[in-house]
């Protein structure tokens, strides 16, 4: 059997904040538990547009974080540097200023920055993965992502330590939702390099770890000449110890509180249920109140800031989201790809509040709250649909059909889905040589 040394690659993790940090969070509290000695490796200056601090505090002390240092700058800073450079100058003209290639600045920087704007921290990450795995002797390596440059530090780990086991996690479907969603992505020579890496971090991982079924599938049909056992599922899930004090209350208001929590981009955008409500009768608009809590894409901004029913809050710790979880009557979610049920849903399942949920019909959000009891799924399509859901939230009426199955919703706590992931790296089913590469090996403590 192995020892259970593991180095989990993660960009995103604390003093980071917000959802992309809580998978590896999750791990880095929940695999200690299973019998694995976990080391971290995370930047030592993360970018997070959401910093959380007080989520340090849920590392436990028998986890070894390593810190490698990364170029990128501060999240506001870059993002101010490539609106200039893709927008153009104050008075709306774009620059179309040229390099020395002859091309434009935006794609020379996406050539530079390829895959991802994360990619620079790869050659600083690779050099302290390498002295970790040598001075402690570690046997498995785990990298999870987005940004998807990760893995090419695990790639890298791989090819100098072949006796090393590879898991590659992926959150999010890379080639056709990724890189079509976010317009950083979009460019040809980015998808091209996309295709190379992941095809490389397929080959080379040993498990290739997605979040549902419909990803893990499309995996395999993508990869047909990959062992069908090499691919895995587990979902994200939600933390039972962030809500051991969760207490619904009620809010100071009148009317009906629907709530969003989570960042609004293009692919969560809330237009449908607006769209239905505007077609109500003034009556039943004014009794919903919508709040959002988190970011706002600055594409999405201008909309909701012009609704006089809408409260903005802004990006709130971890802590104050779930306070404002407290008091809502709904909580809202949207998600516009089937192949996911985006990792806010099982926050929201966990506080036993009803969902409005907007997803197209047999998507994993349907499936999701259909296994769960946990609310209603609404395709953005079906107005009528819509219309009469909403009729029934103005009144009041649909909280009372609200059954969740908490036997179901508890299948999703990250105890048990880091549990899974202690099986990947602990069973002895890995290949022979494997084990016998490992057993020679020696660690310099």
């Amino acid at each position: 059997m192995f020892n259970g040394r593991v180095l989990l690659v993660s960009y995103w993790f604390p003093p980071a904040g917000g959802i992309a940090v809580q998978r590896a969070l999750s791990l880095a509290k929940y695999l200690p538990q299973n019998g694995c000695e976990l080391h971290v490796l995370a930047p030592t200056n993360p970018p997070s547009p959401v910093p959380d601090p007080s989520l340090l505090a849920e590392v436990p002390a028998s986890v070894r974080v390593h810190r490698a240092w990364t170029p990128s700058p501060p999240a506001q800073l870059r993002k101010r540097i490539w609106g200039l450079i893709s927008n153009g100058s104050k008075d709306g003209k774009s620059t179309k200023s040229k390099l020395a290639g002859g091309g434009h600045a935006p794609d020379f920087i996406r050539r530079l920055l390829s895959p991802d704007p994360e990619v620079v921290w790869v050659p600083f990450a690779t050099r302290r993965a390498n002295q970790v795995v040598r001075k402690y002797g570690i046997e498995t390596v785990l990298v999870t992502a987005p940004p998807f440059s990760a893995f090419l530090v695990g790639n890298a780990l791989k090819r100098k330590f072949p006796h090393l086991r590879l898991i590659s996690d992926f959150r999010d479907e890379w080639l056709r939702f990724f890189l079509s969603t976010f317009d950083f992505q979009k460019s040809q020579y980015i998808r091209r390099h996309a295709e190379a890496i992941e095809r490389s971090t397929i080959e080379l991982s040993d498990k290739v770890v997605s979040i549902t079924s419909p990803i893990v599938s499309e995996l395999r049909e993508r990869y047909p000449d990959q062992p069908q056992a090499k691919f895995v599922c587990i979902p994200n899930g939600y933390d039972p110890g962030s809500f051991v004090s969760f207490c619904p209350r009620p809010h100071a208001t009148s009317k009906i509180v629907v709530t969003y929590v989570g960042t609004v981009y293009s692919t969560t955008s809330p237009r449908p249920y607006f769209e239905a409500l505007d077609t109500l009768p003034e009556s039943v608009r004014m009794r919903i109140e919508t709040r959002f809590v988190g970011r706002i894409a600055e594409d999405q901004r201008s909309f909701l800031e012009s609704r006089p029913d809408v409260k903005l809050l802004g990006y709130v710790t971890q802590k104050e989201a779930l306070s404002h979880m407290e008091e809502t009557d709904y909580l809202l979610l949207v998600m516009n790809d089937p192949s996911f049920a985006t990792g806010k849903i099982y926050e929201y399942l966990a506080t036993g509040k009803p969902i409005l949920a907007f997803s197209p019909t047999g998507g994993e959000v349907e499936r999701t709250l259909k296994e769960t009891s946990g609310g209603w799924c609404l395709d953005k399509n079906d107005g009528e649909a819509i219309r009469a859901v909403l009729r029934k939230v103005a009144s009041n009426d649909l909280a009372a059909q609200f059954r969740p199955n908490q036997n179901a919703i508890r299948c999703y706590e990250r105890p048990g889905l880091a549990e899974k992931f202690a099986q990947l790296i602990l069973n002895d089913g890995w290949p022979a040589f494997a084990r016998s590469v490992q057993a020679s090996v020696t660690p310099v403590l």
